[in-house]
This record gives structure tokens, C-alpha cells and sequence, in this order.
């Protein structure tokens, strides 16, 4: 995965996250990737986790894995306990979402996190801002949320050394009738940082934004 990931940022390329929680949309996820001839990666919210299974996901993971680069990451995972277990039964990643902590208890969390997962060779995605909104159809507008800013980027990554970051610049998780707007300015510091950022709530974001944050840096984006 890690492999992967170096060889997006360095090409301005980004590897699609899509979640499931049927082995319907899964076979659909991993039939579609292997059409294309490209790396995927499926995850699991902590919802769609205990819906499907966290040991069921895993399985079933690593017998696509034997034909095509497909990844399992376990999104938005709230507690070191509940990232334990999806680190023990075999996800190659997990997404330790600790945004709406105080920045250092964010930062302290993160680090248990990274600790557990790297003597297993699992990468861990970090969080910085708060991402709003819900994963569906919405009619009424949304607001941005609370951005990250760069010197908690800065201050964040000389202490907790994520594989991947994840940054609130914009975009909201859900499709509403007039989307909020990408902080680019800050994507395109973060990206002088050298490390995979990730765009959550790809979804209703625009062909172009998508380009131009791929550009700067983005090498996984949340579908």
C-alpha cells in the first residue's frame, strides 16, 4: 500500500476509497477496480463494520487481493480499541479520526494509534479539522466545518508520524444542494510537507476540484 501511495504523490495520481457494507457493493467495488487495471481501496466505518463484520471484511478482502491490489482500511475508527481489532484481523490500513479532540490529544491518540499499527506493518491515516455533513442526499446547504490550518499541520506531523493525512479544506461527507468550497491555498501548503494527503467527501465534489487537489498533493480520496 505504502508503494502505492509514493508512487500517486509522486505521478499526481490518487487511489479511490470506497466504503461497503453488502458483499454486493464490495464484488462491485473490486470487479470494477480490476476492469480498470487499478489499485482500490474498500473500507469500513465503524457502522459498516459491525453491519458486515470486521473479521468477514478481512476475509473476504485478502481473496480479491489475489488477483488485483485491492486494500482494506477501517474509516473514521473513534478508539484505539475498536482500531486494535481491525488491525489484528488483517486491514492493511486504519483511519484514526481523533478531529474533534483538542489538537494535542489528537496528536496523543494518534501516536498510540501509529504505535500498535506500525509493528504489523499497517498504515495509519491521521485527521486534522472537522469534516461535516452525513453520507447521502441532503437538499439544504452546509457549512465548511473547522478547517485545519497549517500550523496544526505543522505541529501535528513533528510529533505523530501518519502515513497519510487527512484534512478538512472544504469538502463535507454527503452531496447538499450547494457545496462548500476548497480552501486550495491550504492543500497546496500541506502538500510542501511530502506526506499522502487525503480528500474525505470526494462525493459532489466537481471533475476539476478533484484534478487540481490531486495536483496538490492529494493521493486518497474518499468516495
Amino acid at each position: 500500500m505504502k508503494r502505492y501511495l509514493k508512487k500517486a504523490l509522486k505521478e499526481n495520481w490518487a487511489i479511490g476509497q470506497f466504503n461497503f457494507s453488502t458483499l454486493d457493493q464490495l464484488k462491485a467495488i473490486a470487479l470494477t477496480a480490476y476492469e480498470k487495471k487499478s489499485p482500490v481501496i474498500v473500507g469500513t466505518s465503524k457502522g459498516e463494520a459491525s453491519f458486515f463484520g470486521i473479521e468477514e471484511a478481512s476475509l473476504l478482502v485478502k481473496f480479491y487481493k489475489k488477483r488485483q491490489p485491492i486494500f482494506l482500511n477501517f474509516d473514521h475508527g473513534d478508539s484505539l480499541e475498536t482500531l486494535k481489532r481491525a488491525i489484528d484481523a488483517g486491514y492493511d490500513m486504519v483511519h484514526f479520526d481523533g478531529s474533534r479532540m483538542k489538537l494535542q490529544d489528537n496528536i496523543k491518540e494518534t501516536i498510540k494509534v501509529i504505535n500498535y499499527a506500525h509493528k504489523k506493518n499497517v498504515l495509519v491515516e491521521g485527521e486534522i479539522g472537522v469534516i461535516q455533513g452525513k453520507s447521502s442526499y441532503h437538499k439544504e446547504t452546509i457549512s465548511q466545518g473547522k478547517l485545519a490550518s497549517i500550523q496544526e499541520v505543522d505541529e501535528f506531523l513533528s510529533k505523530a508520524k501518519v502515513d497519510l493525512l487527512a484534512l478538512a479544506v472544504g469538502t463535507v461527507h454527503g452531496v447538499y444542494a450547494k457545496m462548500p468550497k476548497i480552501d486550495f491555498d491550504l492543500l497546496e501548503e500541506a502538500h510542501k510537507r511530502r506526506v499522502p494527503l487525503v480528500l474525505h467527501g470526494g462525493s459532489g465534489v466537481s471533475n476539476k476540484d478533484i484534478k487540481r487537489a490531486i495536483k496538490l498533493g492529494v493521493s486518497k480520496i474518499n468516495v
